[in-house]
């Protein structure tokens, strides 16, 4: 099966891509140089088989298109894209043998009873089928990539090297905002911290002298400064599942912002304050810095609360919409 789909992705016109047997009566002056015509024929082979793989990975578990995403995404020389690719068809293919067991067992988990038995049935042998054909595909688009980056490192062509920082696409009120590199940072700090969870996205960043703080939509994380790893700089995460509200705290002469965790159990099932040991302080280095600061994280944890109240469509609702 994987050699059917990569044959099918080789060049249909060859007169365009140097063949001697096509262009043998072509003057030399009009050719296609060989490194633009491997580069421009893996480009094309890439972008088919990506967008291929892209289609079949609506049909998947939302685990399973996860990590392939995972896979593909921390792929970024040359060789890389060849082991990414390489994992993206293992991956696939036991996918495709698991897909009836898993499938049946989580759609006996979230929906429960006969109906979601024969639902997970239902994606599970869907799957044994789409995700070896989308591994074939992922190896495919990954080895074309490969091959167009050594095309363009070993031609006249020059990989542009990057001038800044991805930009934060999404502001808290869900428009684009203006291009901060200090936003930029911060979500690149915060993709490394989630490793890269799209659901997880930037609200703010503020430096408060020793430390920073990175408030996202579902958490906000406390980070040392210094020549540490992502994970090793965190010294304080709490989630909005599990905060009551943050507020500026003064203390002999030093400002401080607490974050009150909620109780963990109450018997009324309302939200209460927890204990004085569940209520962590983080000193900053000024008052209108830490006023500043509880206001982010209060509103961050409203607009996460808010997102909670929202109707989600289900994947049938969502599957029908695209079809429509």
């Amino acid at each position: 099966m994987t050699e059917l789909f990569i044959s099918g992705l080789e060049d249909p016109y060859p007169a365009l891509f140097g063949d001697a047997r096509w262009t043998s009566d072509i003057p030399t002056a009009l050719r296609v140089p060989d490194v633009e015509s491997h580069f421009a024929c893996a480009r094309v082979r890439k972008q088919f088989a990506g967008t291929l793989s892209d289609g079949l990975g609506k049909t998947m578990d939302n685990r399973h298109q996860t990590e392939r995403e995972y896979i593909r995404y921390h792929a970024a020389t040359s060789g890389e894209h060849f082991v990414a690719g390489i994992q993206g068809l293992a991956h696939g293919i036991i996918g495709g043998l698991t897909s009836v067991i898993t499938s049946t067992v989580e759609g006996v988990k979230t929906e429960g009873g006969v109906s979601g038995f024969i639902s997970g049935l239902g994606k599970g042998l869907v799957g044994t089928v789409t995700k070896p054909v989308a591994g074939a595909l992922d190896f495919a688009s990954e080895t074309a990539q490969a091959v167009r980056d050594t095309a363009t490192l070993s031609g006249p062509r020059t990989q542009a090297e990057r001038v800044r920082k991805p930009r934060c696409c999404r502001g808290p009120q869900g428009l684009l905002p203006c291009y901060l590199e200090s936003q930029a940072e911060g979500q690149e700090q915060l993709f490394k911290l989630t490793d890269n969870i799209q659901d997880e996205f930037f609200i703010a960043v503020e430096n408060i002298g020793g430390c920073c703080v990175l408030i996202s939509s579902k958490a906000v994380y406390f980070l040392k400064n210094g020549d540490y790893t992502v994970h090793e700089a965190m010294f304080l995460e709490v989630k909005y599942d599990d905060l009551y509200h943050c507020l500026v705290s003064k203390d002999h002469g030093n400002v401080y912002i607490q974050l009150t965790r909620k109780a963990v159990n109450t018997s009324s099932g309302v939200a209460m304050p927890g204990p004085s040991q569940q209520k962590p302080m983080v000193k900053v280095k000024s008052e209108v810095l830490a006023v500043k600061l509880s206001q982010e994280i209060n509103y961050a944890k409203s607009l996460y609360y808010e997102q909670q109240l929202m109707l989600r469509l289900s994947e049938n609702q969502e599957q029908l919409e695209l079809d429509s």
